[in-house]
């Protein structure tokens, strides 16, 4: 072998070796895995949700393919957990086999949500009816399956082996499957069927809740104790202001001129002759005249006054 040749397949090789293995599945197995069907939840269709746990002996990363109804069209979303507890979209293919659409993707965590929306609901004037299938592609250590009970549904029921169904805090019943260990391949079915008269959503009553609880130390969130100065500062400006206000007024209307008005009465020719207390006679034709006459009543002429 050429010394050239030598050199390439050692840097193959050391590729190789550097490059962290993409582990495809063999056998993967699941330390949980919870199962989530929600009947008419945000979409007259059923929504099922898995939310997975690897086992602590798959190593990362690793590539996933399961299985979801070919009916489905497509998965909602794909999405695995980082460290901060939030969910980031992974890429993925899907392929059809048969009945099922194959979706597979490569997962940098353990923990992993896939959600998808069945429309294989039947409606029989109020009565419902949908058949949920595990195909059985990996081994779960711990299987649990949930069903949630429609908003305004009654008579629900989901067998076999759930419970009576009990009303957790968000209001909704909900029955539940604890499965256990199931082995690689083995399948199963859950069946349900309720009555609801009409089309309503469930997530039209979910309770408005804070995105965390609500306390001092929420960012943004401010204390009465803090504003109480604030409200101290605010309310003895406006008392200071009005103050002020009522003092100007004050010294303004004391020092103007006084806005009495005193009429003066005009003295007539009556209030005269009774102040100088004589009595007027006509010079023309001797008549007397009367208090507050002017002219003479009997000739006319202008009354003197002296």
């Amino acid at each position: 072998m050429s010394a050239l040749r030598k050199g390439i397949l050692i840097i193959v090789l050391l590729g190789l070796w550097i490059a962290p293995p993409v582990r495809a599945q063999i056998d993967i197995p699941l330390e949980s895995l919870v199962v989530q069907i929600l009947p008419e939840f945000d979409r007259p269709d059923v929504l099922v949700i898995y939310r997975i746990s690897l086992a602590a002996s798959v190593n990362l990363p690793a590539q996933i393919s399961l299985r979801i109804p070919r009916a489905a069209g497509a998965p909602y979303n794909v999405a695995w957990e980082d460290v901060d507890g939030l969910l980031y979209n992974l890429t993925y293919t899907t392929e059809v086999r048969g009945d099922w659409l194959q979706i597979t993707f490569t997962t940098p965590s353990a923990n992993l949500q896939v959600e998808y929306y069945d429309p294989r609901l039947e409606r029989e004037d109020n009565l419902r009816k949908f058949t949920y299938e595990w195909n059985g592609d990996f081994s779960v250590q711990n299987l649990v399956v949930s069903v949630q009970q429609p908003a305004n549904a009654e008579k629900m029921q989901a067998y076999p082996g759930f419970d009576a169904g009990q009303r957790l805090s968000d209001g909704f019943v909900y029955f539940t499957n604890p499965v256990g260990k199931v082995a690689a391949g083995t399948t199963f079915k859950v069946n349900l069927r309720y009555e609801k008269a009409d089309d309503s959503l469930s997530v039209g009553m979910l309770p408005v809740q804070p995105a965390q609880p609500l306390d001092e130390t929420t960012p943004g969130r401010t204390s009465a104790s803090a504003l109480l100065p604030v409200f101290t500062l605010v309310i003895g400006g406006v008392l200071l202001v009005v103050l002020v206000a009522w003092f100007l007024i004050r010294r303004d209307r004391e020092s103007s001129p006084s806005t009495r008005r005193y009429r003066h009465k005009r003295s007539t020719p009556a209030s005269v002759a009774e102040e100088t207390g004589g009595v007027v006679y006509c010079h023309q034709c001797g008549r007397r005249a009367e208090a507050g006459d002017l002219f003479c009543r009997t000739c006319g002429v202008r009354l003197r006054k002296d």
